[in-house]
């Protein structure tokens, strides 16, 4: 199953090789407090893995991303008319 997609502002394309969502969270010792009360940072990240042309591997944010085709038919012809704009 081969799907394409374009990237929204540079645009060239790719084939996708995988999707990825990743969460972290660390935590530092408060310069004045130390672990009694840590600086702490979290977040996540939508990947996905694509290749151009060239084979080369590259892991870039999903949300930059738009799906041309998936089997040689475009998402419309899959999905039909009532599919879904959001989820």
């Amino acid at each position: 199953m081969a799907i394409i997609v374009t990237h929204k502002e540079k645009g060239g394309r790719f084939a996708v090789l995988g999707a990825n969502f990743d969460q972290w969270k660390t935590a530092r010792g408060d310069a004045l407090f130390g672990n009694l009360f840590p600086v702490e940072r979290e977040g996540a990240v939508r990947v996905v893995t694509v290749c151009g042309a060239d084979g080369v591997i590259q892991f870039a944010d999903a949300d930059k991303f738009r799906v041309l085709s998936i089997d040689g038919k475009t998402p419309q012809e899959l999905l039909g008319e009532g599919a879904a704009h959001e989820v």
